[in-house]
């Protein structure tokens, strides 16, 4: 029999984090920086709605799901929309159906966001597929899709840039607080321009972006926010930040001065990246999903990764899916199923975001205000 207990990530016993640090190290999916207890527990610091749902079997550990808990017995992933990853987490011979650890654990549905499930335990979830994409580098060299003829205009951009602006360095990791306080000013100032709700500004994001800043840098042991700067003749042009562990990062937050758009900063920051990154410990940047028309050429791993939402194996998961169901095929023969989808996506995208009701009309209403600027971007 399989019994669940639901804990704060700070009330995990000793043997508990062990047996999840250890799952992550036999299963590479699962040993994201965002799939980490410490990640789990970070954010906990900043919300008060993570638990952890431990499954164990005659006081075996089987696995483990962290989530937060909303309102209706729904359930999302911690810091979600940050944490590009959902996974039941567990040893290679322990997974058993998450439709039944969702009902064990008391949630209805889980919105699932880039499932990571090598073991089956989502077997028959029928989500939507994203590619996800990231940077091994084990290897001795660069190596990456980008074409010849890319590079060598990579190389050309870079050689102007120089020649304008002086020598271009990458910083890293960068704890300068101007540095991490520009990226996020430049960032929101851009999500306000093309009309997209500011993930930013909420203040529990707000909160666990300064606490992984300001943590102290342990690249064996301790997740921190990694912060990468790229100067030109010592002026910051571009920054990537996002939470390490041990020798992956995973970047969230991508921006540059629009000033120096013209040598395509973002370019230059993915073809350089490797080697400061290499000579720091790093063995994986995870890019995970999104703005595909990069990433495929600059990335040198791929998995195709699921996003949608799962029902309990119970009274109410089953009830709720066949609404769901009956939803998506109102939409599909008003052949507008694609855009419910969508526009279900940007709403739960708001929601994860945005903790009251206040803040999600608010986010509703300019969203509505800012479509069309969002469409002709």
């Amino acid at each position: 029999m399989i019994t669940c207990d639901l804990i704060a990530p700070r009330d995990l016993s000793e043997t508990d984090m062990a047996a999840w640090r250890d799952m992550a190290r036999q299963t590479f999916a699962f040993g994201s920086p965002v799939l980490s207890w410490d990640f789990c527990a970070t954010v906990a610091q900043v919300r008060d709605d993570v638990r952890v749902a431990v499954f164990r079997r005659a006081g075996k550990t089987l696995a483990f799901l962290p989530h937060h808990r909303r309102p209706g017995q729904f359930a999302r992933p911690v810091g979600a929309p940050f944490n590009d990853y959902t996974a039941l987490i567990s040893f290679p011979d322990t997974a058993f159906p998450a439709r039944e650890a969702l009902a064990l654990a008391g949630i209805r549905a889980f919105q699932v966001s880039g499932l990571i499930d090598p073991y089956g335990a989502f077997d028959g979830f029928e989500g939507e597929p994203e590619d996800a994409y990231g940077i091994d580098l084990t290897h001795d060299e660069t190596v990456n899709n980008v074409e010849k003829k890319h590079l060598k205009n990579i190389n050309r951009l870079r050689r102007r840039l120089e020649e304008e602006h002086g020598e271009v360095r990458f910083e890293l990791p960068d704890f300068t607080p101007e540095h991490f306080d520009a990226m996020l000013a430049i960032k929101r100032a851009q999500t306000a321009q093309t009309g997209i709700h500011d993930f930013l500004s909420a203040p529990w994001v707000q909160a666990l972006m300064r606490h992984l800043f300001v943590r102290p840098a342990d690249t064996q042991t301790q997740l921190y926010g990694h912060l990468t700067t790229v100067t030109a003749g010592g002026k910051p042009i571009i920054w990537h930040f996002g939470p390490r562990l041990g020798d992956r990062v995973h970047p969230w937050v991508s921006a540059f001065d629009p000033a120096y758009s013209a040598y395509s900063p973002g370019q230059i920051f993915l073809q350089g990246c490797q080697t400061p990154l290499r000579e720091l410990g790093v063995n994986y940047y995870d890019l995970s999903t999104g703005q595909q028309h990069y990433k495929n050429a600059f990335c040198n791993t791929h998995s195709v990764v699921q996003h949608g939402r799962l029902f309990a194996a119970s009274g109410q998961g089953r009830t709720s899916e066949t609404l769901s169901r009956l939803i998506d095929s109102g939409g599909k023969a008003l052949g507008v199923s694609h855009l419910t989808r969508r526009l279900g996506r940007r709403l739960d995208h708001l929601a994860s975001l945005e903790l009251d009701l206040g803040g999600r009309v608010n986010g509703t209403i300019y969203a509505f205000a800012n479509a069309r600027k969002r469409l002709s971007q």
